[in-house]
């Protein structure tokens, strides 16, 4: 099962969308998610018990999960933990993607609302994937994690014409997910080189590296700039760290999914 998009065990952040080997740089995980492309109309319609129902942009997905960024509704007042029927469709195709879906993370970014899910069942998401869809799941090569949101990682990015410093939005083995603004982000393209530096929750010792741009992802009041580590470039005195982090924290969300289906089976 993919990891979900952070453990619903802490709060939501009012600011929140097995890695290949640093020795061969093969993939050793199999679960993983693509963030799409800026000219792809894909959007999740999320449908409540109660009927109520909420569209907004999908911002990423695998067979585990889907994170959605929805402009605020009014009346749409939903809590983590809620079950969902949640709908993923290409606009203009009649074909989509529904499954069961609980909601694990909720987050405010700007105007929008920033939802994860996972799914009930990836065998239930699975069966409907046909060749159109399938080049949206299972694409991304390290599985990512996003940061306890009561513990906020801030990275420093620096290139030739510029430097911002942004929240993490996601970490890998081979990268980060930063979320930030249009201006902080102007003049980063994809394949840009770029010096990165940031310190892991629970780690002394400060990450610094050559890094390169290989993703720009423009939402509605933000941008998610994908930062790729270079082979060699300084990020391999920092590998077990790294490792660790991420098992770390996929071991604390499936701590809690366990948690919760032991909740469930005792309930039913």
């Amino acid at each position: 099962m993919a990891i979900p998009l952070n453990d619903p065990s802490k709060p939501s952040s009012p600011e929140s969308p097995r890695a290949r080997s640093f020795a061969t740089g093969r993939d050793n995980r199999r679960q993983y998610r693509v963030h799409k492309g800026n000219a792809t109309q894909l959007e999740a319609t999320i449908i409540c018990p109660d009927g109520r129902q909420a569209t907004g942009e999908c911002m990423d997905l695998s067979v585990g999960g889907v994170g959605v960024s929805v402009t605020h509704v009014k009346g749409f007042d939903v809590v983590e933990g809620t079950r969902v029927r949640l709908r993923v469709q290409y606009l203009g195709r009649p074909k989509f993607i529904e499954a069961d879906a609980e909601i694990v993370t909720i987050s405010n970014v700007g105007h929008a609302v920033r939802y994860g899910f996972r799914f009930v069942s990836v065998s239930e998401v699975v069966q409907q994937i046909d060749p159109f869809y399938a080049r949206w799941f299972n694409r991304r090569r390290s599985a990512r994690v996003m940061p306890d949101f009561t513990t906020k990682i801030s990275a420093t990015v620096r290139w030739s014409d510029g430097e911002f410093v942004a929240n993490v939005h996601d970490v890998s083995t081979g990268g980060l997910g930063i979320l930030t603004t249009a201006d902080e982000a102007l003049g980063l393209q994809p394949k840009s080189r770029v010096e990165l530096s940031f310190t892991l929750p629970g780690n002394p010792m400060p990450v610094a590296c050559r890094a390169k741009i290989v993703g720009v992802k423009s939402f509605t009041k933000n941008m998610l700039v994908g930062i790729e580590f270079e082979p060699n470039g300084g990020i391999e005195r920092h590998a077990a760290a790294m490792q660790r982090y991420v098992d770390d924290r996929q071991r604390s969300i499936a701590q809690y999914n366990e948690a919760i289906a032991q909740q469930a089976k005792r309930a039913s």
